[in-house]
């Protein structure tokens, strides 16, 4: 057949479509093929990246990291092993739903809002689609037009993470990387459980360690405090019960009669003071409030303390606040308070010191209560601890500063009750000022009364 002619034109036309079918179905098997390795070395390199994300997390485990550290090492972990730009890790607030707060952040600050109506469990964008207004808000977030989003409802945390490119280098987010982002956060949030455990064990411990070792030295303490006065009171009544030449007579009668009183007395105080803790620690204290004016409150504290002070010790000064001060309080309990504070006051004051008590109300309509000494002091890092009960600070300076160091647990828990607070300053060798600051609910000022100026702070001007 002459290929000239038209039978063997349309012979070779049909053998070149068949041809072409037959490449453009190699070329298809081949493109599916390609796109299939493509996948495989996508999940491949996924599983990977998934697999460091995993070691790298549970390696915190056993660092000495912080729980507040843990999100800024593992945002590191995931932008070196995923290619990402940036990343942060979101807490949901627990009283409203949809509102996050940036914890952690690579790239970008931390202690942002974000404002979510229902956070979708997962979430991403690339250059072949629009991105939502949920991905628009959060590319606004984070900076960059490219991200990845997983949300855990149960723990409310959630992991964004952001990149600027798509190309070859920097491959675009696909629906396989939810296993990713999701795996990543799942470990930031074991990581972070396991830690805050161990915290709360560790500080339950230490918790338990010192109530072990306050209850010791309460048992040894309480043992001290009822042995002397009651050896005190054995002996002397024994020898009152004396008859004969060796009976005591006179002066001498009396002041055996006068240690037992004293020692009777102590006995009574330090049974006060552990009846009145141990109500106070398990129940709040039920307050009989008042409007108590605050100059006959302070003056009948001190008139308490003017048989001791009278012939020998520190000076007791009272600067007398305003006559129209009133406070709201309940009148007992707050004798009570000034009384464990001017005698600790007086206690570690030596002889030719002073103790100043003074009140005002401040500017802000607060009322403040000062009891100052010039006395010993105490180091600033043994403030706390003497908040604490049972604790007995070493000191040398006064030999009867006895007590079961229960004076200023009682009173911060008093002052607390009346919605107050207590502070203290406090030096070695520069004095104490203990400060009780009451609302200014509980505060008021007659209008006939003059407004007093603020004091200076009276550890300044001993």
């Amino acid at each position: 057949m002459n290929a000239g002619t038209p039978a063997s034109r349309a012979q070779l036309e049909r053998e070149l479509e068949y041809y072409k079918a037959e490449y453009n179905a190699i070329g298809a098997r081949l493109l599916r093929l390609q796109e299939e390795q493509g996948r495989v070395a996508r999940e491949a390199r996924r599983s990977k990246i998934v697999a460091r994300l995993v070691r790298a997390g549970y390696q915190l485990v056993n660092r000495d990291i912080p729980a507040s550290a843990i999100g800024d090492h593992l945002l590191a972990a995931v932008i070196d092993a995923s290619l990402c730009d940036r990343a942060a890790l979101l807490a949901e607030s627990a009283t409203r739903p949809g509102q996050f707060i940036i914890e952690h952040a690579v790239g970008m600050e931390s202690g942002l809002v974000v404002e979510l109506n229902g956070p979708p469990d997962f979430l991403y964008t690339t250059g072949g689609q629009a991105p939502g207004a949920t991905a628009a808000g959060l590319t606004d977030i984070i900076g960059v037009p490219y991200i990845l989003w997983s949300y855990a409802a149960e723990s409310k945390r959630a992991l964004l993470l952001g990149k600027r490119f798509e190309g070859n280098v920097h491959r675009p987010f696909e629906p396989g990387d939810r296993e990713l982002v999701e795996v990543a956060l799942a470990v930031y949030i074991d990581v972070l459980l396991r830690r805050i455990a161990e915290t709360t064990l560790q500080e339950a411990k230490q918790a338990a360690e010192a109530a072990s070792n306050a209850r010791a030295r309460f048992l040894a303490n309480l043992s001290h405090e009822l042995g002397t006065p009651l050896n005190s009171i054995i002996g002397f009544s024994e020898l009152l019960l004396q008859t004969g030449p060796r009976a005591p007579r006179g002066a001498q009668r009396q002041e055996f009669t006068s240690q037992i009183l004293d020692a009777g007395r102590r006995l009574l105080a330090l049974t006060r003071d552990i009846l009145d803790f141990s109500s106070l620690s398990n129940a709040k204290p039920q307050l009989r409030l008042d409007w108590v004016p605050v100059e006959q409150l302070l003056r009948n504290a001190v008139r308490a303390f003017g048989a001791r002070t009278a012939s020998q010790g520190p000076a007791l000064v009272l600067q007398a606040p305003a006559s129209g001060l009133l406070a709201l309080i309940d009148y007992d309990r707050f004798r009570q308070i000034l009384a464990n504070l001017i005698g600790n006051a007086l206690k570690f004051t030596p002889t030719g010191g002073r103790v100043t008590i003074f009140a005002e109300l401040t500017e802000s309509r607060t009322l403040r209560i000062l009891v100052a000494d010039t006395g010993v002091g105490m180091p600033t890092e043994d403030i706390p601890r003497v908040l604490e009960p049972f604790v007995q600070l070493d000191n040398d300076v006064h030999e009867s500063a006895h007590g079961a160091g229960l004076g200023l647990p009682i009173v911060k828990q008093l002052v607390e009750a009346h919605g107050g607070q207590l502070e203290i300053e406090s030096a070695s060798g520069q004095g104490t000022s203990v400060t009780i600051i009451l609302p200014a609910s509980n505060a008021r000022l007659d209008a006939a009364a003059r407004y007093p100026r603020p004091a200076a702070s009276l550890l300044s001007a001993q």
